[in-house]
């Protein structure tokens, strides 16, 4: 039974064919590659171009293959294109093995699988398998090729496309001989469905072509020739060159008792391999040819083909010594390459630690000239301490001096009313003939020297705490007529008793920002002294509008009014203690210390008529900054 392959050189490159192919002709894509390079300006996209071109060349020229595959290797190299640099490495290892190195190709691609895998490129991965399992082949070790095809498939299955997968299939069934027909039919099925799925005629017809192979090498010559037939047509047809040079190789091997009409293929398949520049198939070839002459008895054919094959051979050897020689000094490159990155990484090491030495220098002198400059400072700046603590002796002794104003003021707006509220309550106690009207009015009139006694000591401890701890300002949105209806239902009583009418006329829905308590504090304040200082049956005016980004509140008495002295220190505490505006205590100057706390203004003015005005001014919405947060904290 004749074998379907001569050689296993050509069983090899039939297997490259099967990684690397695609659905359109080898020449045509070479061609157009090479008329791109000049117009490349990206060096990665040059790198994949002549990568590229080094895997299509394998087949026609290993020589030519390998100076593409050096090419990329050194410009991948320069630019630091590791993925580059890892498939140009790729190509020079099939080049290798087109060659017969099988052992370099080997380490080659041993090197190149750890790359791929490293990189985490699954699909180059699998193809490196299948370069494995070439190489294998063509040493013969078949149950190594036959592992790495499965190992291949293990991985294969992980890849999101499984276009690889076809390759891999087909593969796996050129490699092991010995599967069982309906293993090859499961496989190659597997395979031709991807193929119809991505529409890769290059695979279905190489498919067809290892089945009708498979059934030849069985003695299965009925099934094997319409298989053989039909794929060499379609081949031609799709102008898929090297699937037809397969084709016309096994055509003649399948008519090989025939010799006349094996060596007619055999001469066509020549004519491409001479036209289209396939070399490394020119050898084999010639080989086929002279055995079937020599089947035929053609004498002169025979001395022919002889001698042209030592014509091929001497070319051959030579183009090997070419190939080794370039290979040789590529390598040797390669290592000159590694020497000199070794010895710049060494000089780099140096320079680094002498770089690293020079900071820890620069470092050590700016540390002495600091401790330097510190040591000259260290005299002023203990002086600087010196005045500071003068300075703080000197606010401790006006700290001292204010506690006893504190007291003073304290003296002066308690005393003089709890001694009145003492000897009214006195003469009540002592003259019982006081009608009871008489005794009403007395009442009355402790009652509301009470509650002003107590509005001033709330007013005096609000103070207090502010000057001598923490205070707090509580932000929240208030509306201000309630707020004043609230504040005026406090002096209920003691209006109807002066028959005062306070009128409220703030519209409904301004609103403002700000800390209830404190303007309470303030509207409170602000109508006590309406009140107090209201003669009886007048009318008390509230009024509030919104003028730009703030509340203006006003409060309006019909009173004695206010001389410009007394409005000048309205609102100050006087180091001898008491206010300016006589009864009015200290609640005034906490109002404006508030106010002023709250981003606002206060003051005080006559009249037109008879009476005073008493306004204050907050912003409608001051929180806009960090200097005024909800529960910011304000010492004093």
């Amino acid at each position: 039974m004749p074998k379907p392959f001569p050689t296993r050189r050509f069983l090899l490159s039939v297997i490259f064919f099967f990684c690397f192919s695609h659905s359109y002709s080898q020449t045509k894509e070479i061609q157009k590659l090479q008329k791109s390079l000049p117009s490349v300006k990206d060096s990665i996209s040059y790198v994949n171009k002549i990568n590229r071109i080094g895997m299509l060349m394998y087949m026609k020229n290993a020589d030519s293959s390998l100076i593409y595959g050096m090419n990329a290797r050194t410009v991948a190299a320069r630019i630091n294109y590791k993925k580059g640099a890892v498939d140009a490495e790729n190509v020079i290892g099939i080049s290798l093995a087109l060659k017969g190195l099988s052992r370099e190709a080997l380490n080659i691609f041993s090197q190149v699988l750890a790359d791929y895998q490293e990189m985490g490129d699954k699909p180059n991965t699998v193809q490196l398998y299948m370069n494995l399992a070439s190489l294998q082949m063509q040493v013969g070790n078949q149950l190594r090729a036959i592992e790495y095809n499965k190992e291949a498939m293990r991985i294969g299955k992980d890849i999101p496309t499984d276009s690889i997968m076809s390759r891999v299939y087909a593969n796996y069934c050129m490699a092991n001989t010995q599967l069982p027909e309906d293993s090859v039919h499961y496989y190659l099925g597997r395979s031709n469905q991807i193929g119809e799925r991505i529409n890769d005629k290059s695979l279905l017809i190489g498919n067809k072509q290892i089945l009708g192979i498979f059934y030849m090498v069985r003695g299965l010559r009925d099934k094997a020739l319409p298989l053989l037939e039909s794929s060499l047509k379609e081949a031609k047809e799709a102008k898929l060159e090297r699937l037809e040079l397969q084709g016309l190789n096994a055509m003649a091997e399948y008519n090989a008792t025939n010799p006349e009409l094996a060596m007619k293929y055999m001469e066509e398949q020549m004519a491409i391999i001479e036209s289209s520049g396939y070399d490394e198939l020119k050898a084999p070839a010639l080989f086929s040819m002279l055995r079937f002459a020599k089947m035929m008895g053609n004498i002169d054919k025979e001395r022919e083909l002889s001698e042209k094959m030592i014509d091929a051979q001497l070319r051959r050897q030579a183009s090997l010594q070419k190939f080794i020689g370039d290979y040789v000094h590529y390598y040797q490159l390669q290592e000159n390459n590694k020497d000199l990155e070794r010895s710049q990484k060494a000089s780099q090491q140096k320079i680094m630690m002498l770089t690293i030495f020079s900071i820890i220098c620069g470092i050590l002198l700016l540390l002495l000239f600091r401790a330097y400059k510190k040591i000259r400072t260290d005299s002023k700046k203990k002086a600087a301490l010196y005045d500071i603590i003068d300075k703080k002796n000197v606010s401790l002794s006006e700290a001292d001096a204010m506690k006893s104003n504190l007291v003073s003021i304290l003296a002066h707006d308690f005393r003089s009313p709890l001694i009145s509220t003492l000897y009214m309550i006195r003469l009540l106690e002592r003259n019982t003939e006081l009608t009871e009207s008489e005794k009403e009015s007395f009442y009355l009139t402790i009652s509301s020297d009470i509650s002003g006694t107590l509005e001033n000591f709330d007013a005096t401890l609000q103070w207090i705490k502010r000057q001598l701890g923490e205070f707090k300002i509580n932000f929240e949105t208030v509306e201000i007529r309630s707020l004043l209806d609230e504040a005026i239902s406090g002096y209920n009583a003691q209006l109807n008793e002066k028959g005062i009418n306070v009128i409220n006329n703030v519209p409904e829905g301004i609103y403002a920002t700000s800390d209830k308590e404190m303007l309470q504090f303030v509207n409170r304040n602000l109508l006590s002294n309406a009140l107090k200082f209201s003669p009886k049956g007048k009318t008390i005016a509230v009024d509030a509008f919104k003028n730009g980004s703030e509340i203006v509140i006003s409060v309006k008495d019909e009173g004695p009014g206010l001389s410009d002295g007394q409005i000048e220190k309205l609102f100050s505490i006087s180091s001898k203690g008491g206010s300016m505006h006589e009864g009015a205590g200290i609640a005034l100057s906490f109002s404006k210390d508030f106010i002023v706390k709250l981003g606002g203004r206060i003051w005080a003015e006559n009249r037109n008529i008879a009476g005073s005005i008493f306004s204050y001014a907050v912003p409608s919405n001051p929180i806009s900054n960090k200097a005024m947060e909800t529960h910011s904290k304000i010492v004093a």
